[in-house]
């Protein structure tokens, strides 16, 4: 698709840069100039965003046990913190800090962050149950949440939760989303959080630029899309008494 060419050109046009700026043994530049300079880099038109919702996060949760037993702490996670499935996966048994109030704490390291920042988010009173009840079925010797099963010594890889999840979506007998599958929880925490500040909402979900966070994950949806008419102040104050025609002759 259009974004996997643009984020390839993009890649290609930073080695680029680079070896126009590289010097050899001459003192020459590898290349004289990017060929790549000024090409505008495909886009969708209309790209798929699927926001996912708390009800389907209900039914996965029935089954998700049953799959695997990382994939209900996993799609917690995921669903109350709005963090990125890697930063997630490379969570610590250290990062979690239970006794700070109101109901625990992760600390996200910054090795595994995206955007290279170290956070640490509140955990909501369900996400801290889950967690809970996590732990206990972890094995003792475990640095990792999210120890890999052939490699205990590591955590688990993305696409292992991937297929995971997959499954979790069809014994829920609920449709995968279309054009995403983690990250459209991560639309989901973004979008219900668009009546709070938005820089607030980027520094607690992980996203350097609040610009990203509005033009890619927060989504309309119907409910705020009629509010915005409909819960107009002008609404509730005294209404205008309008006249009737009076007719002519």
């Amino acid at each position: 698709g259009a974004r996997a060419v643009a984020a390839d050109l993009t890649t290609l046009r930073a080695a680029l840069n680079w070896a126009t700026r590289e010097r050899n043994g001459r003192g020459e530049p590898l290349l004289d100039r990017n060929p790549l300079h000024g090409v505008r880099l495909p886009a969708e038109k209309n790209p798929r965003r699927p926001v996912e919702t708390y009800d389907r996060y209900v039914k996965l949760m029935e089954v998700a046990g049953e799959v695997d037993w990382r994939l209900p702490l996993a799609l917690t996670l995921a669903e109350s913190t709005g963090r990125r499935l890697s930063s997630i996966l490379n969570l610590r048994r250290e990062d979690a800090d239970l006794d700070r109030l109101p109901y625990g704490w992760l600390r996200f390291d910054a090795a595994f962050d995206k955007i290279g920042r170290e956070a640490w988010v509140p955990l909501a009173e369900y996400s801290r149950r889950v967690l809970r009840a996590h732990l206990k079925q972890l094995p003792e010797d475990s640095e990792w949440l999210f120890p890999s099963e052939a490699k205990p010594e590591q955590s688990v890889d993305r696409s292992t939760m991937d297929r995971r999840l997959r499954k979790a979506y069809k014994r829920a007998e609920l449709g995968t989303p279309e054009g995403g599958l983690w990250h459209a929880w991560r639309r989901k925490w973004a979008t219900e959080r668009k009546h709070m500040p938005l820089k607030d909402v980027a520094e607690a979900g992980g996203w350097r630029e609040p610009q990203t966070l509005v033009r890619c994950y927060q989504q309309s949806d119907a409910e705020t899309f009629a509010s915005v008419v409909l819960d107009a102040p002008k609404l509730n104050s005294t209404p205008i008494l309008l006249q009737t025609p009076q007719a002519s002759g």
